[in-house]
């Protein structure tokens, strides 16, 4: 037993005691905790699954933490693969593209002593208890145990209660675990918005005095939070808390100092809204969201009268360096610059105003999740229903020839927020069939056949 907070941990929740249970958790994540367990190791549940669950939200992973080191859980499991070179980590797959994390229990581990162990050696790389464990987690809400053999949490930071006061604590000094790790401060202004918690004062102007630090942080990790926060169902909110925050300034300067940050708001709402209904977005319209407004100041007022390529160039032109410092893939950026652009030639043309080689527009390889932008884009608007209407009249007079369409329907879908893909889906467009070709028979070919066939007709 051991104080922290002016409390006794760990503190231990029975099954009945809280809203959490077996049979909320996958079938093949109890077994495979049934099976470590088997082999004499522990094995708990841990993380945001049992902050979801007992939030009453839908959990997406199931992380598993035990004694066991990587090599013992391998030989558990037949399909277990080891990654990492920092913290080895163990993937055992349930199916063909679906794995479970299992991860031992890590070691808090000071600078001083992690020179006494070498180079070899990193933080992260030494194994230890779970006391250790927890105390090495970023907020007390997701250091949560959940023992699947009696139902019961293990509490060791006071998340429970954390959670019932809905409040994102920091384990142990803010400022010190901020400064370890600045991208915890992304990961608070993402829980903050999407649980619907608040930040305590002590964390707050923790996050403030060490926003600056995320310019050292990883990129490849700052890029992996950016898509965490458009896909999580609330980056509109997630955006203001960072700015609050004043991380923001320093992570991506180029949108906090934007002068249309509430259009950039708007349609980040109306991502937030869209992924709210379960509706699947790629990265690349995800980003074309976000920079937009970069992208009109870029183009400046000739967009309206130039091509989608040359406008193109000017975005490339200024945010290539900016692209390349958020380490975005170069077919990423290239997929957004496309799509982006072509929003100014969905303003520019509708029924009243025809364009010249609409039908190459059309086909063209883009122009499907041109056109889901734009959606996006109108509904943000909220003043370009006729243009949408009218491009999803040529998407569907393209491709979808033979599809039966009720009256209205396009404006029914535009008046009730929603594309109108339940009628036509870019995917079922008509592909090419081409036809094979008859293989010819030479002269060569038949004087082997009649060679062939010779002796058979001399007897």
């Amino acid at each position: 037993m051991w104080s922290l907070f002016r409390k006794k941990y760990p503190i231990t929740f029975p099954a009945g005691s809280h809203g959490m249970s077996n049979d909320y958790i996958d079938r093949d994540v109890l077994d495979i905790m049934a099976r470590i367990k088997s082999r004499g190791f522990e094995a708990y549940l841990v993380g945001g699954s049992i902050r979801d669950i007992l939030l009453g939200k839908r959990v997406k992973d199931f992380d598993i933490v035990t004694d066991a080191h990587p090599r013992q859980i391998k030989r558990l499991f037949k399909r277990c693969f080891l990654i990492g070179k920092r913290f080895r980590l163990a993937h055992v797959y349930v199916s063909r593209d679906r794995f479970i994390e299992v991860a031992t229990f890590r070691a808090l581990v000071e600078s001083s002593q992690m020179q006494d162990l070498g180079k070899k050696y990193a933080e992260n790389n030494v194994f230890g208890t779970i006391e250790e464990d927890a105390l090495r987690r970023d907020f007390t809400i997701n250091a949560l145990y959940y023992n699947s053999a009696d139902s019961s949490i293990e509490d060791y930071t006071g998340g429970m209660e954390d959670i019932k006061k809905k409040l994102l604590r920091s384990i142990g000094d803010p400022v010190t675990r901020f400064q370890e790790d600045p991208v915890r401060i992304i990961r608070a202004g993402r829980f903050c918005a999407q649980l619907n918690f608040s930040l305590p004062r002590r964390e707050r102007k923790a996050a403030e005095k060490c926003a600056i630090f995320i310019t050292e942080a990883n990129t490849s990790r700052l890029l992996e939070e950016l898509y965490k926060i458009l896909r999580c169902g609330a980056s509109a909110a997630t955006f203001e808390n960072l700015r609050q925050f004043g991380v923001l300034k320093f992570w991506l300067p180029e949108l906090a100092e934007n002068p249309h940050w509430n259009n950039m708001i708007k349609r980040l709402s109306v991502i937030d809204n869209r992924r709210a209904r379960g509706q699947d977005i790629s990265n690349s319209i995800l980003i074309a969201s976000l920079l937009f407004d970069l992208f009109t100041d870029a183009a400046g007022e000739k967009a309206e009268k130039i091509s989608h390529q040359e406008i193109i160039n000017l975005i490339r032109t200024q945010y290539n360096a900016f692209a390349t410092r958020l380490r975005l893939p170069r077919k990423e950026w290239d997929m957004v610059t496309n799509i982006a652009s072509r929003i100014w030639i969905f303003k520019r043309f509708s029924a009243q105003r025809r364009m010249k080689g609409e039908a190459r527009f059309v086909h063209n390889a883009y122009f499907p999740e041109s056109l889901k932008f734009f959606e996006i884009f109108a509904e943000a608007e909220g003043s370009l229903e006729a243009h949408l209407k009218y491009w999803w009249q040529k998407d569907r007079e393209y491709f979808h020839r033979s599809a039966p369409i009720q009256a209205n329907s396009t404006l029914a879908a535009v008046s009730a927020n929603k594309s109108p893909q339940s009628i036509y889906h870019p995917d079922t467009r008509p592909h090419k069939v081409k036809r094979r070709r008859k293989r010819r028979h030479t002269k060569r070919m038949s004087a082997q056949t009649a060679t062939h066939q010779s002796p058979s007709t001399t007897q």
